[in-house]
């Protein structure tokens, strides 16, 4: 029979309580306080063989948390493991193996990592908060047909990496070093805990390949709060592309102008007239019909407004988008 190993979560709270820490780096402004952890695609369970974040130029690195199974939500950390020196290199390459449940397959890849980029995003965070830095995790993200995504997260999540790992072969163990006898049965055990619908799916119709390619394509758009309201100063953003993070409204010359992937979210507190009362609310979207209303407006091309009716109850909420080429009412949205 075989033995079926559950996910487990490893997560502990670094506190840090040294004097001179607060600014979260060294006098040379390289070295930083910071951890690893792992993410996968809600219902595509992944399985991390083993990976290692190679600190920049040098021969060591810090290793990605193993599971027996992950697959909560794309750019979300499932694992962290508290461990090495307090001040750290930053990475500058990426080793992975890993393996999808749902194709029964193995996908390995060695990829250089823009340095750079991380340094700068890290920085930037102790420049806006040195007692709380905005990036403290740097996160591996494994998806079905071997993609590759890298995040460094915290208080928000920027995208700074996607690559294609590529197909092997090779025996594999359980968690605890057991033997996996039929490979194929040991896969289709971990798919079972799926929803039932969403196994039918699966079976039916394969693997999305490529969607988490695709969630990383940009858009031009801006949301458009339709009431007389006030909204709150900031907005929250969680995007398909696994990145989250926060915008001042009303928004700068450099946001009505940029470019970013489709949000799954928006998320805004707003006054309702005649109370003194202010309620959040949270806008998601259904990803096919809002990249196909894109897609017939040109969004690629043309700025494309998200229009969002706040209503009370929440559920009654509008949402449309529309620019010069015409107006699509979303029907598949949800605000609570």
């Amino acid at each position: 029979m075989m033995v079926k190993f559950t996910t487990y979560k490893l997560l502990f709270i670094l506190v840090l309580s040294l004097a001179g820490c607060g600014n979260m780096f060294t006098k040379n402004k390289t070295r930083f306080h910071w951890l690893a952890t792992e993410s996968a695609p809600r219902n595509y369970p992944m399985r991390i063989i083993d990976g290692t974040f190679y600190y920049h130029n040098e021969k060591g690195g810090l290793y990605v948390p193993t599971a027996a199974s992950i697959g909560h939500h794309w750019g979300t950390g499932e694992s962290t493991h508290v461990v090495g020196e307090d001040f750290k290199a930053l990475p500058d390459r990426l080793d992975i193996r890993f393996f999808s449940f749902t194709e029964n397959k193995l996908y390995q890849g060695s990829f250089d990592l823009p340095y750079n980029k991380i340094l700068t995003l890290f920085k930037e965070g102790v420049t806006k908060d040195k007692e709380r830095p905005i990036f403290n995790t740097i996160m591996v993200g494994v998806a079905p047909g071997g993609g590759v995504s890298v995040w460094v997260t915290g208080r928000e999540t920027r995208e700074v990496f996607f690559g294609q790992a590529e197909q092997y072969e090779m025996e594999i163990k359980n968690p605890l070093g057991g033997e996996i006898k039929d490979r194929a049965a040991y896969a289709r055990s971990y798919l079972e805990d799926l929803p039932s619908d969403v196994l039918a799916g699966i079976d039916k119709n394969g693997v999305s390949f490529g969607l988490w390619q695709q969630y990383r394509m940009s858009y031009k758009w801006i949301p458009v709060f339709k009431t007389e309201q006030k909204i709150s100063d900031d907005t929250k953003y969680s995007f398909f592309n696994g990145e989250n993070y926060r915008l001042d409204y009303p928004f700068n010359e450099q946001v009505m102008t940029s470019t970013r992937p489709l949000p799954l979210l928006i998320g805004f507190g707003c006054h309702i007239e005649g109370t003194e009362k202010k309620y959040f609310f949270v806008t998601r979207f259904d990803y096919e019909e809002f990249k196909a209303g894109f897609d017939k407006l040109d969004g690629v091309n043309e700025l494309v407004n998200i229009e969002i009716e706040p209503k009370l109850p929440k559920n009654l909420t509008k949402v449309r988008l529309y620019n010069s080429k015409g107006s699509i009412e979303l029907k598949k949205t949800s605000t609570d």
